[in-house]
């Protein structure tokens, strides 16, 4: 399966698992700006840009509603380890366990991680507060470059 065909499928299958309107604060929208705002970061540091793309798509696809929902991340990390066992996400084990960790803890800023792609993804995620006009918290982030002014810039220029 090529590269095309794998971000398709996992598109169409978060599409299918996500319960919320499409169109919402957590949809398909921020699915795309957390993307490219991982990618932005990525460019500056030695993430894995598999892992960084698959949690753009995954990350919120459990949601139950756009405000409190403290499981959610916990319910998406089950949702990937059962793709992973379904043979439809081709991933390595480290880049599994990466992925699964960057998303159930992605909306705990208490939890900490030494893992740069980790903390690409928890920093590409919160940089895309700006879809709720909310200005991201420079100590809420984890890498050098996300905390530049340049990035908090390209981030904003995204949802204007």
């Amino acid at each position: 399966m090529s590269t095309g065909d794998v971000k398709i499928l996992i598109l169409e299958t978060s599409k299918k698992a996500f319960k919320l309107d499409i169109n919402s604060d957590h949809g398909e929208k921020h699915w795309n700006n957390v993307e490219k705002i991982g990618e932005y970061l990525f460019k500056k540091t030695r993430a894995d840009i598999k892992v960084i793309k698959l949690f753009a798509r995954l990350h919120d696809i459990k949601r139950e509603n756009e405000d409190y929902d403290i499981e959610h991340g916990l319910r998406a990390s089950k949702f990937i380890e059962d793709l992973y066992n379904k043979k439809l996400l081709n991933v390595t084990e480290r880049q599994l366990n990466q992925l699964m960790f960057a998303c159930e803890h992605h909306s705990n800023s208490d939890i900490k991680s030494d893992d740069i792609t980790i903390q690409v993804c928890w920093d590409a995620d919160r940089l895309d507060l700006w879809r709720l006009g909310i200005m991201p918290d420079k100590e809420l982030l984890n890498t050098g470059i996300a905390k530049e002014d340049k990035s908090i810039e390209f981030a904003k220029k995204l949802n204007l």
